[in-house]
């Protein structure tokens, strides 16, 4: 992987020391499941993603976390980097984050798109909103979805098409990510269903849960 923030070098070492029967997300996957989190039309609260991210979302799983620091120190750093990548977007300099094979020193894009259909499972609804929308939108939408369908050998272009796709995917992905927000954007300056995404800080035990619940981060979210 590239150079990357120190936040994220300290999360991959966090979700990498998590228990072997735990199943976490790389940290380029969680990059673009964050990035369909923040630009999807609908609000989508932490408490809701949250588990997704370490594997945490079977009710009779073993629990992920050794104890309740180790959780709060990877919420923590996941909340972090779903600000600064809040920031980036709403600044127009938003970056996704690829693995590369040092091998050949190829962008292995797969991973971000992987996490971007995850979160687009999460509202699918929602997103086809955006089918009715101006024709950017709508092209953006339709390129990432057509990434999600090469990554799972799904694709209905013709080869050529699909491997010119993939070849400009790293460049594309940027773009359509700022394309969707602005969309989104602009239906909530017009008064429709799409929400600018909240900020969060640091979340301690008392604190309030960041899902909204109204209860403590400790007897919510917390406790899983």
């Amino acid at each position: 992987m590239p150079s990357i923030p120190q936040r994220l070098k300290l999360l991959d070492k966090q979700l990498a020391g998590l228990p072997e029967n735990s199943d976490p997300m790389l940290i380029s996957e969680f990059d673009g499941f964050l990035a369909g989190i923040l630009v999807c039309p609908d609000l989508i609260m932490p408490g809701e993603w949250l588990p997704m991210v370490w594997g945490g979302t079977e009710e009779d799983a073993a629990p992920v976390f050794d104890n309740a620091g180790q959780l709060e120190k990877v919420v923590g750093l996941l909340m972090e980097h779903y600000n600064a990548t809040a920031d980036d977007l709403h600044r127009g300099r938003y970056a996704p984050v690829f693995d590369v094979d040092p091998r050949h020193d190829e962008i292995l894009w797969e991973f971000w798109i992987d996490g971007f259909e995850a979160a687009m499972q999460l509202r699918p609804v929602s997103w086809a909103a955006m089918l009715e929308s101006d024709e950017d939108t709508q092209i953006a939408l339709a390129g990432l979805v057509a990434l999600t369908e090469i990554s799972r050998n799904e694709s209905r272009l013709s080869k050529p098409e699909a491997d010119d796709l993939a070849e400009n995917a790293p460049e594309l992905i940027a773009h359509w990510v700022e394309t969707l927000n602005a969309w989104r954007l602009t239906q909530h300056s017009a008064g429709q269903p799409g929400q600018p995404e909240p900020s969060f800080g640091k979340v301690g035990r008392n604190d309030p849960c960041p899902c909204g619940s109204g209860k403590k981060y400790k007897k919510c979210c917390g406790s899983n």
